[in-house]
């Protein structure tokens, strides 16, 4: 985009963050006419005609979302204890909207009162008229009536469809509204903080359309409704039914524990159904003493007295959005690793006391850890105690992790003890241990007794122990013997080799560079037998290498070759934009990534990257079109938001518009204690210098016989 075109248009965009301010504040709902707390609790009537999707929803995490749910009430009431009532509204926007709407979170909510036994109900869900892009909360809740049809009568039913079906229904723009929360000083914290969000990971994702970070195998488009709400077969008489289906009402996700607690036998079964393979583990790589690298690890020789580097590769092969998701301060993922010797004797292990302390040193967990201003992991869930993320080992939609381990041969290890049996497995439950604890002790107080004694569905005992679900599990064999024990892997060698070169390419710098054995073995692989995206896929993981060496002429190279292969494809265009921006060629990473535009769907870290390429080679205009294209789908970004300050003042914007953006920009900037709180943790807290670092190795313990 040049200078000279659209600029008026541009400059006359306001640039302010989004303000939903009213008296449901700090949550951003907002209720169009007169909205009952009463009205949305109630779903009574509608099980009379939506039987089964009533029935399915009183399986689901939605339904008891609110005091009711004993996770929640131990942490909604922590914040109220600690800060007050009405700053607790940023949590009922979301948890507690019939609570909300009648303005009942603004004082104590008893047990006796219904409205906090509602969760998330039908009237919720099917009467937003609206939502944002913004969170906390971000969406217009209609009080209109709801007409009842009589049997046979298709005018009303099609006004009833009309009032409880409206587009924002349809649109994964809903979901956003409450998937999506950020932290600042409305909601009792010194500074802006990102919160729970599994929205933006979709967003620059395949399955919301963009392809542009990897060229990657052909992936399906779909929103949160495409995993969380699958056409499901009927038992019972529902209206809504089409040729004996209903959209799931189960929003099927990772809520073990509450299945757990609820005694839904079948709940946690479909629950840990649905878990199980979403992500995937291997032992793809071992590094000898020597330095030597075997790829991949299978029949690895081992020699009394070595020191073995077993790379343990990690993959969210089916997550829209990051894995674990939801609150991932509070989840409890972990990698569990045993060697056993010939006999079945274990020789050492790495997460094993976890499940059953919930503190393993040894065990790398996939979690966000987010510190208190003394760079102390906060572990119960006081949002309003958190000062900054410190890391984060989750995973994003189809992204891949390399953790090492090191494994400490016994010098007396006999040849009579070969092979040895490695065995990973990726290991979930719902919440940490800390705060199942808070949350069970909160639940069997007197105020946890009366609120489990006003309803049956609300009688939930957050004592009960945690199931522990095996997303997924693999076993190698090392040394002399091993091809007797060969294990069937689940991939293909080329592939296990290409995604230890993707988790590579995910470390620092300094060590991208191993990726590099790992895919031109790959390359060598399947030029032989490959079809032409799976040497697309390899020849772009190079290139990707090139770019994030600095090599932008060698990145080119391997770039264009993929193309010959995936002709057209936006990944390439994008690598090639990013091989260019690496090397500060401005506006070569500007002319690519523009080719890769129209391929960005809801893509703001594309955005940024275009925004940022277009301002450092002069085109203001241009970067600031594609910041307001970015801060569309992502209003809070404080680097969008920058960019579009710094754009606005060198196109010469009124003063007050200006002004306004730079306000906007200093409301949601990287806090001055961000950075001390990370270093008070690396000095203070065992164990989180390591985990900072992003590829670490894990000593695994030394077993002494069993």
């Amino acid at each position: 985009m040049s200078q000279s075109v659209g600029v008026a248009a541009l400059l006359a965009w306001q640039a302010m963050l989004p303000s939903r301010g009213n008296a449901l504040a700090p949550a951003h709902t907002e209720m169009l006419g007169p909205v009952r707390g009463a009205a949305i609790a109630e779903v009574d009537t509608c099980a009379e005609c939506h039987a089964e999707v009533v029935s399915q929803w009183r399986t689901s995490a939605h339904s008891v979302a609110s005091f009711n749910n004993p996770i929640y009430r131990a942490v909604v009431d922590g914040f109220r204890n600690e800060v007050d009532a009405p700053t607790s509204k940023f949590c009922g926007g979301c948890h507690d909207v019939a609570l909300l709407a009648d303005g009942a979170m603004d004082g104590p909510v008893e047990p006796t009162d219904e409205r906090a036994h509602a969760g998330i109900t039908c009237r919720t869900c099917h009467s937003i008229v609206h939502s944002e892009a913004d969170g906390n909360g971000s969406y217009t809740l209609t009080g209109a009536p709801i007409p009842i049809p009589a049997r046979g009568d298709a005018a009303g039913v099609a006004a009833h469809v009309a009032r409880v079906a409206p587009a924002e229904l349809r649109s994964f723009g809903m979901c956003v509204g409450c998937h999506r929360a950020f932290l600042d000083r409305t909601t009792g914290n010194t500074h802006h903080l990102i919160g729970q969000d599994d929205v933006t990971p979709w967003q620059r994702s395949a399955y919301a359309g963009s392809e542009l970070h990897l060229l990657d195998e052909e992936l399906p488009a779909q929103d949160c409704r495409g995993c969380h709400m699958p056409l499901e077969e009927v038992a019972l008489s529902d209206a809504a039914a089409t040729d004996g289906k209903v959209a799931s009402h189960r929003f099927l996700g990772a809520h073990t524990w509450l299945a757990a607690i609820r005694g839904d036998a079948s709940t946690l079964a479909r629950t840990q159904a649905f878990l199980t393979g979403v992500a995937s583990i291997d032992v793809a790589s071992v590094v000898r003493a020597d330095g030597t690298r075997v790829l991949p690890a299978d029949g690895a020789a081992v020699t009394a007295g070595e020191r073995l580097l077993l790379d343990v590769v990690l993959r969210n092969r089916h997550v829209g959005h990051r894995f674990p998701g939801g609150v991932m301060d509070a989840q409890d993922t972990w990698v569990e690793v045993t060697v056993r010797d010939a006999h079945g004797a274990l020789m050492a292990e790495s997460g094993g006391e976890h499940e059953a302390s919930g503190d393993d040193p040894t065990a790398h967990r996939l979690r966000s850890a987010m510190a208190d201003e003394h760079g102390k992991p906060v572990l119960e869930r006081q949002t309003n105690r958190f000062r900054a993320a410190v890391y984060n080992h989750t995973l994003g939609p189809r992204e891949v992790t390399v953790v090492e381990y090191a494994l400490d041969v016994p010098g007396t290890l006999a040849e009579s003890a070969l092979p040895l049996q490695v065995t990973a497995r990726l290991r979930h439950r719902t919440r940490n241990l800390p705060l199942q604890r808070v949350a069970c002790e909160a639940s069997v107080s007197p105020r946890g007794r009366a609120f489990r004694s006003v309803h049956a569905r609300s009688n939930l005992d957050a004592c009960i122990a945690q199931p522990v679900t095996d997303v997924a599990a693999v076993e190698v064999w090392l040394g002399a013997g091993s091809e007797a024990h060969a294990t069937q892997h689940a991939l293909p060698e080329w592939q296990r080799l290409y995604e230890h070169g993707l988790g590579w390419l995910r470390a620092v710098q300094e060590r991208a560079g191993e990726a590099r054995p790992s895919l031109l073995r790959a390359l060598e692989l399947v030029e032989r037998h490959g079809t032409d995206r799976e040497r697309a896929m390899v020849l772009s993981a190079l290139g990707m290498l090139g770019a994030r060496e600095g090599r932008a002429d060698e990145a080119m190279a391997w770039l264009g070759r993929a193309e010959q292969f995936a002709p057209m494809h936006p990944a390439i265009a994008y690598l090639r934009g990013l091989a260019h921006a690496e090397v500060w060629r401005w506006p070569a990473a500007a002319t690519w990534y523009g080719e890769a535009l129209p391929a960005a769907a809801y893509d703001d870290r594309f955005f940024l990257d275009l925004a940022l390429a277009r301002g450092s080679a002069g085109d203001d205009a241009g970067a600031l079109q594609a910041a307001t294209l970015g801060l569309a789908v992502q209003p809070r970004d404080a680097d969008l938001l920058r960019i579009q300050a710094l754009s606005f003042g060198a196109l010469g914007a009124p003063a007050s518009l200006l002004a306004s953006a730079e306000e906007a920009y200093a409301r949601v900037l990287v806090a001055d204690m961000v950075p001390r709180v990370r270093a008070r943790c690396s000095a203070t807290v065992p164990g989180c210098a390591e985990e900072r670092n992003p590829v670490h190795v894990h000593a695994m313990r030394p077993v002494r016989g069993e």
